[in-house]
């Protein structure tokens, strides 16, 4: 169980002054009876006795450097106002067991909260480190996804109270950790990351989770908030995850949102986004899902799975699209580069917003190699569509194969995820 600390909700600030057992990894919370603004100057963090601080944070800088995973990334708004709070992302952990003295500039938050005030870390772990809690008050085990998830052995679970974590979350090697938000809609990872901030794919996205097994992630929400035109900019990033499931979820960014590699089950997701938004090389067996493009018309899916393997299969899923949005593209592919490309959409819901040729191949003439499948696509009313436009290499596929496709063990390479 957490230590119990002293800092409330509704202390004006946290950790409040005097608080002991505050988690490592916290953010700096200043509270208001009404809303705050930054000005000028700096708030930072000292160890007691210490003259040099060991974290400080320009409120006028709109950016920072971060280490998740020990990778060196820019992380953008260190400093932000949520309702009536300011929040101060600090860029790294403090040491446990130890105290400190937050000094705040005057001038840097308007009203001006306490220009000094003090707090201790607590000294061990968590004594069972199995069953991990994340709360942003500080009520928990950590109060980062980030910590929480770096720090989980193989087997954990992490739970997370609801709350905006404005974080980078960059984690590799983990297995059998489930992530559990309280809340679907109420917690809440998001942040601004993307090509133009951290350059590669494995530095880009807000949260990127490489080389894992078994990993659940479920009942929360991801948003990236780079804005349009901001470059690619994945929400969630899988890369070589194996026997991995997401499930009721909201994943949201706009161009790229999901880049998953590996073998993947997604059930009753919301996925958001409106250029390759969900694209990788993996074997991905999409259920129940809700695929939206959104602010302006794109291409759904780039699948680049070698011929011999399945890719991105949308079973008994809604593909919709903001009011407005028409000639969106179900997939696209260079054949030449790609000649393997597959992804099928069986029994779907699709409205007049797709595109009546559906697809988009380019490249070389696309050979037999090259799986574009569509099993009774139906319209909003329920009726089957018409189909007779939809690119010629593309293909209807049997009912045959339509049950095959909705078996996810074929998808995954003989792996029957919990359904």
């Amino acid at each position: 169980m957490p230590a119990e600390i002293s800092a409330k909700p509704t202390d004006p600030l946290f950790p409040a002054d005097g608080a002991e057992n505050v988690c490592t990894d916290l953010s700096l919370h200043l509270r208001f009876d009404a809303k705050p603004s930054s000005g000028a100057g700096k708030i930072a963090v000292f160890e007691q006795g210490g003259s040099t601080p060991v974290a400080s944070v320009d409120v006028a800088t709109a950016r920072t450097s971060v280490a998740p995973n020990g990778t060196a990334l820019v992380f953008v708004q260190p400093v932000f106002v949520v309702g009536n709070e300011v929040v101060v992302q600090l860029p790294a952990a403090l040491e446990p067991g130890k105290r400190y003295t937050v000094k705040v500039d005057a001038g840097a938050i308007r009203p001006a909260p306490p220009a000094e005030w003090s707090f201790s870390t607590r000294a061990q772990p968590p004594s069972d480190m199995s069953q991990l809690r994340v709360a942003q008050d500080g009520t928990g085990d950590f109060c980062s996804v980030q910590a929480a998830l770096a720090a989980a052995p193989s087997g954990a679970t992490i739970s997370v109270g609801q709350g905006y974590y404005h974080e980078l979350v960059h984690v590799s090697g983990k297995s059998g950790v489930t992530l559990r938000g309280d809340d679907r809609k109420g917690t809440v990872i998001l942040g601004v990351n993307n090509e133009s901030l951290n350059g590669g794919t494995a530095k880009r996205a807000l949260v990127n989770i490489e080389k894992s097994s078994d990993l659940i992630i479920e009942r929360l929400t991801i948003h990236n908030l780079t804005e349009q035109g901001g470059s690619q900019a994945e929400a969630l990033r899988l890369q070589d995850c194996d026997k991995c499931v997401v499930r009721n979820a909201d994943i949201l960014s706009l161009q790229d949102t999901l880049l998953w590699n590996g073998r993947i089950y997604a059930k009753d997701l919301y996925v958001a986004g409106n250029v390759d938004f969900v694209w990788g090389k993996g074997g991905v067996f999409f259920d129940s899902c809700e695929i939206k493009t959104v602010g302006r018309r794109g291409y759904i899916v780039q699948s680049r799975n070698d011929a011999d393997a399945y890719g991105y299969v949308f079973v008994d899923s809604k593909i919709s699209a903001d009011s407005g949005l028409t000639g969106i593209v179900l997939a696209r592919i260079d054949a030449a580069e790609y000649p393997g490309s597959h992804v099928a959409f069986i029994n779907c819901e699709m409205g007049r917003h797709i595109a009546p040729e559906g697809w988009t191949i380019t490249g070389a003439g696309a050979g037999p190699a090259l799986r574009f499948w569509e099993y009774q696509s139906k319209g909003e009313d329920g009726a089957l569509l018409d189909v007779s436009r939809r690119h010629a290499s593309s293909k209807q596929i049997s009912a045959e194969q339509a049950a095959t496709m909705r078996d996810p063990a074929q998808v995954l390479d003989g792996w029957s995820p919990p359904r």
